[in-house]
Order: structure tokens, then C-alpha cells, then sequence
């Protein structure tokens, strides 16, 4: 029995790893983690049985955390152990199946006896399963187990191929130890993650439903859900001594295209060479290794025959002097654009790698921290205050993420400099846009394209500087226009609200009585000139 304790605070994760006799428990190993993060790392590479999580960590909280574990997890059972007494967690855990919700401070002894007590409930349900093995629980759970049984085979070192022969077996899929696989990977690109159970498990289906039928006949397939948005596919003979000779390729371009079409989800897929089961784990590490070069998330299909395209690749340093030359004269915007449409067109000649965007990374920030500090901007701490440390460390993990941490560095220079090179704040600029764009329906994504900015750092920056919230101030100023056109004009009120961007009349006057205190026909008679 594995147990992980995971919370932001190291002296708790400690106190309750000191606190508990694990061995009067039965348990045999107990993991600390110190974020959602590093739990889901450590559920990985370890059987986890019990998690024991804070809920109010950064980045990603406890509730999500669990949310997370229950989908790929499903026997893991969860104690919270929280400060919080607010009602709303509890019933939000107690909704996600969690085994108990013990408020800090709590005493140690208390904390063992639910670990106890979650202990029991997971040795009785594996007395069920295996009771009811060749039963209705193994029709019901079938793609569950099947999955738990794949992934665990391939993540856990301690897993062997007897033990996954039985279970396959169990499961009536008849392979040997002879059987030859082609092993694939999907990994979705354009999938929301947050989806719901239902929802992600209607996905698998369509996935699973669409490559059967591109398949040829002759042969069959194991459809396992690695994750969210992975998925491990196992195409093998109907008779072991059978060679299937598939055009895998086309097959699976032909799948790509068709989910895109159908489901308009965007993927990958990374093919390795077939082998026996035994083999199985070291070509899984094959297709992890073509997954994580894949960082800017082509839509297509990679075979093994790609690692040797991968190390062949020359890195060519694009002009960073020039880009350093433009932001010291206050020509940021500039260089974004031009990152930007540079990356994009590496990313079309299809040469962005894992190790193309390290060394980018690299150079990018060595030139970002040069003209900072010619500039004599205090960027020491930069990415530990004002950034996430760990999406500025792995930012070479994505493209998406890359180009993220490029918009914040731009950000950050024209943020810092716009007074000492005589430029407009970028304040100033949105306050300029949204006057200029009274009439529209302004949104704070666009406002932050129009000025080049990152929609989130534009609104912080918004709040700090002028002490009101952007959306706020948008309002504001619209109800403003809106007081001078009633007070001063005659023009019909769905007309005003029309020109202060909202379509929807009755929306309009809520928003006006509720700033103004008046409604908007109201208004007009108080403060009115009825002109003729």
C-alpha cells in the first residue's frame, strides 16, 4: 500500500510524514510532492493507493488535483486535509467521491485512523473485484481496467508481461507472448481537458469508432486512454501467425484527417516499429520521445524513421542582434511581430524540435536580459515574481508556451520603458482604443491585440495603474456617453444604446440603472433638455 502526501508547504508534508506510524498502517511507501504537478509526476512513475492533499495550493488546487486523479485513477481513493472550513469545499469534495475531508489542525492520530479506515475500504473493494472477476463487474469496467492495465504495464517498471498476459486474458483478449504489435500514439492538440467524465469518454468512443473503420479486416486493435489527451493503440493480427501488412501511414493520416473533420480536434500521431509485448515498453519510450519533440503540435503522422531527421537538425540563430537593436529604441512591438512571424515560418518548414526551441530559448533570453539591463531595468527576479518560474523553465516544451513567455518579456519592455523613451503607456493606448471604439462591443482580448499586449498581463497592469478593473472601466465610460446622449439629444434610446455598443436593449438598461442608479428613460427626464 503506497500513500502520497502532497501540499505547497513543505514543514506540513514533513510533520504528517513524521506523525503517522505507517508501519502499524501496513504501508510500505509514503511520497512527498509539493504541488499538483509534482503529484501527477510521482502517480506516474509509483502505484499510488491513497492521496492525502491540502486544497489551497498555487497553480493548481487540491479539488483539481482530484479531479485529475479520479480520471485516470479511479481506485485511488483521496483524504483532504484542509484549513479551510468553508462549506463550499467540503461539499465540492464530497461530490467528487473524496473518502474523507479532515479540518487543520487536525491530530495525527485522527489522520491515521481515516488512512486506516480508507485502507479497509480499498482491501474490501479488491475483495469484490475479485470476486466478481469473470462477473458483471468486468463487463461493466472493461475499458477502465483495460486502460489501468496498459498504462500500469508501461509506466511501472515493476509491472511484468506474465501478469499483463493474465489480465488481457481476463479480459478476453487472446495475444501471446508471440503476437507482434504495431504500437501508435495519439496525442490531441486542440482538446479541451477540462471536459467532463461523460464528455471524455464520448471522445474515446468517436476516436475509437473512426480508426476501426479505417482499419483493414484482417486485424485488431487494443484502444487505450493513456491520459486526457493521449492514447496508446495496439494493432495486431487475428492470428499470431499472421503478418498484417498495413499502410500504416496512410491509414493514419486518413484517421487525422477524418477527426478533424468530424470532431475538429487536431492530433498527432507517432507510429514505432512493431515488436512482441516484451519489447512493448522500450518502443513506448520510442513514441514518448517523438511526442516531446513534437513541440509545436504538428497535425501529423511520425514513424521512427524521424529520430534520424530529429538528430540531423542544424539550429540556425536567427538576427538577435537586430531585435536587440529595435527594443532599445523602443521598437518592442516590432520585434514581437517579427518572433512571431519567425517562429510561425520555422514552424511551417516543419524544424521546430524539443531542441530547437532550448537553444531558441537560449538566445532569446540571453538577448531579453542584455537589453533589459542596457536599458537599467531590474529584471533579477523577473521570473520568480512576476512569472511562473516553471513555464519560463519549460517554456522550450511547446511553442505555444514559448511564444507566451516572448509576449511577457515585450510586455514587461514596454511596460518598463514607456515613459523613459517618451512613448504612451500602454494604459494610455487602451484607454486611447477604447474611446476610439466606444461604439463596440470591446472585448479584453482585443483591446490587448490591438496593443500588443497578453490579454491577462494587460489586465493586471489596468487594475494596478488606474485602480479599477478594465471591464469596469469600459462600462464606465460607455455610461458616461451614454448620460451626455440622453441629457443633450433627443435621439431614441435604442439608438444610444447602439452607439455605446450594445445590441441588446433591455441588457443596456440593466447595466445603466445599475452604475447610474437610474433607469435610462429615467435618466432622460431628470436630466433632459428636451431639445426640439
Amino acid at each position: 500500500m503506497n500513500v502520497l502526501v502532497v501540499d505547497d508547504q513543505i514543514d506540513v508534508v514533513q510533520g504528517v510524514i513524521a506523525g503517522i506510524d505507517w508501519k502499524a498502517l501496513d504501508v510500505e511507501n509514503v511520497y512527498p510532492a509539493y504541488s499538483a504537478n509534482e503529484a501527477k509526476t510521482l502517480f506516474y512513475r509509483h502505484p499510488i493507493h491513497i492521496l492525502l492533499s491540502d486544497i489551497d495550493m498555487p497553480m493548481h488546487n487540491g479539488l483539481e488535483l482530484f479531479k485529475w486523479v479520479k480520471a485516470n485513477y479511479p481506485a485511488n481513493e483521496c483524504i483532504f486535509l484542509s484549513s479551510h472550513p468553508e462549506f463550499e469545499y467540503a461539499q465540492e469534495a464530497i461530490q467528487l467521491g473524496s473518502f474523507d475531508y479532515i479540518l487543520q489542525p487536525a491530530r495525527y492520530e485522527d489522520i491515521q485512523a481515516s488512512i486506516k479506515r480508507a485502507i479497509d475500504k480499498i482491501k474490501a473493494t479488491a475483495q469484490v473485484q475479485q470476486v466478481y472477476k469473470y462477473g458483471v463487474y468486468w463487463q461493466q469496467n472493461e475499458e477502465t481496467i483495460l486502460d489501468h492495465y496498459i498504462r500500469s504495464f508501461l509506466i511501472n517498471p515493476g509491472n511484468n508481461l506474465s501478469q499483463l498476459l493474465i489480465d488481457l486474458g481476463n479480459l478476453q483478449i487472446q495475444v501471446s507472448s508471440k503476437t507482434h504489435f504495431y504500437p501508435i500514439l495519439i496525442q490531441l492538440n486542440s482538446y479541451d481537458d477540462s471536459q467532463d467524465q461523460w464528455e471524455n469518454s464520448r471522445i474515446k468512443y468517436e476516436l475509437k469508432t473512426i480508426l476501426s473503420q479505417s482499419l483493414e479486416l484482417q486485424s485488431r486493435m487494443i484502444f487505450v486512454q493513456l491520459d486526457r489527451l493521449n492514447y496508446m493503440v495496439l494493432i495486431y493480427p487475428d492470428n499470431e501467425n499472421q503478418y498484417v501488412d498495413l499502410n500504416l501511414v496512410h491509414t493514419m493520416e486518413l484517421f487525422l484527417a477524418a477527426i478533424t473533420q468530424e470532431l475538429k480536434i487536431s492530433a498527432s500521431c507517432y507510429i514505432a516499429d512493431r515488436c512482441s509485448l516484451d519489447a512493448l515498453k522500450q518502443q513506448y519510450q520510442t513514441l514518448c520521445f517523438m511526442r516531446q519533440n513534437d513541440v509545436a503540435g504538428y497535425s501529423k503522422v511520425y514513424t521512427s524513421q524521424h529520430l534520424s531527421t530529429i538528430k540531423e537538425f542544424i539550429y540556425t540563430v536567427p538576427d538577435m542582434a537586430h531585435w536587440s537593436m529595435l527594443i532599445r529604441h523602443g521598437s518592442s512591438d516590432v520585434v514581437r511581430v517579427q518572433v512571431h512571424q519567425y517562429l510561425q515560418q520555422q514552424k511551417q518548414f516543419g524544424v521546430i524540435t524539443a531542441e530547437f526551441l532550448a537553444r531558441f530559448h537560449q538566445d532569446f533570453i540571453q538577448m531579453f536580459l542584455s537589453v533589459a539591463g542596457s536599458l537599467k531595468l531590474n529584471v533579477q527576479d523577473i521570473f520568480f515574481n512576476q512569472y511562473s518560474y516553471e513555464d519560463y523553465i519549460l517554456a522550450y516544451s511547446s511553442l505555444d508556451k514559448m511564444i507566451s513567455l516572448i509576449d511577457f518579456a515585450m510586455d514587461y519592455i514596454e511596460a518598463n520603458t514607456a515613459e523613459l523613451m517618451g512613448i504612451r503607456s500602454p494604459i494610455e493606448k487602451a484607454i486611447a482604443y477604447i474611446n476610439h471604439n466606444i461604439e463596440k462591443s470591446l472585448s479584453r482580448s482585443e483591446i490587448a491585440e490591438a496593443i500588443y499586449l497578453n490579454p491577462e498581463y494587460l489586465s493586471r497592469l489596468f487594475k494596478k495603474v488606474q485602480g479599477i478593473s478594465l471591464n469596469d472601466f469600459i462600462v464606465t465610460q460607455k455610461m458616461e456617453i451614454a448620460k451626455s446622449l440622453l441629457s443633450n439629444t433627443n435621439i431614441p434610446i435604442h439608438i444610444v444604446a447602439s452607439k455605446v455598443g450594445y445590441s441588446n436593449f433591455s441588457y443596456f438598461s440593466q447595466v445603466f440603472k445599475k452604475v447610474c442608479g437610474l433607469a435610462p428613460v429615467e435618466y432622460r427626464q431628470e436630466h433632459g433638455k428636451h431639445l426640439e
